[in-house]
C-alpha cells in the first residue's frame, strides 16, 4: 500500500457508481496537495496564498474560514471513547485491524514472481 501511494495516480470514485460526486475543482485541489513530488504540492511555492486562491475555494470567504466561522455541513458527533468508531463506515471497521506493512525483503521477493 505504502508503494502504491508513493506511485500510483490518484483516483476517485466513480459519481453514478459509487453515489459520491466530486467537482472538477474538488479534484483537482486533492490531486494538487497529493502530487508526488512535495516540490510540486500545492502551496509548495506559494504557501497558504497558492492555496486559498486555488478554484475549488472559489465562493468562500477565506476570511471566515481562517477564523473557523464557517459552519460545516457535517459535524460528527463526539464522544470521549478514544475506541469510538461510530463515525466510520461499517466496511472499514468490521475487519480486525492488522499490521499491514510488507517488510522489503518480502516486497522484493514479490514484485520479482
Amino acid at each position: 500500500m505504502y508503494d502504491l501511494i508513493k506511485t500510483k495516480p490518484v483516483f476517485f470514485p466513480d459519481a453514478k457508481k459509487h453515489g459520491i460526486f466530486m467537482s472538477e475543482n474538488c479534484k483537482d485541489f486533492i490531486k494538487g496537495c497529493l502530487m508526488k513530488d512535495p516540490k510540486e504540492r500545492l502551496g509548495t511555492s506559494g504557501g497558504l496564498e497558492e492555496i486559498i486562491s486555488h478554484p475549488w475555494f472559489a465562493g468562500i470567504n477565506v476570511d471566515d474560514l481562517l477564523s473557523k466561522r464557517l459552519n460545516p455541513e457535517f459535524k460528527p458527533k463526539l464522544n470521549s471513547n478514544i475506541f469510538d468508531v461510530s463515525n466510520f463506515d461499517k466496511m472499514f471497521t468490521s475487519d480486525e485491524a492488522m499490521i499491514s506493512v510488507v517488510p522489503k525483503d518480502v516486497q522484493r521477493k514479490i514484485n520479482m514472481q
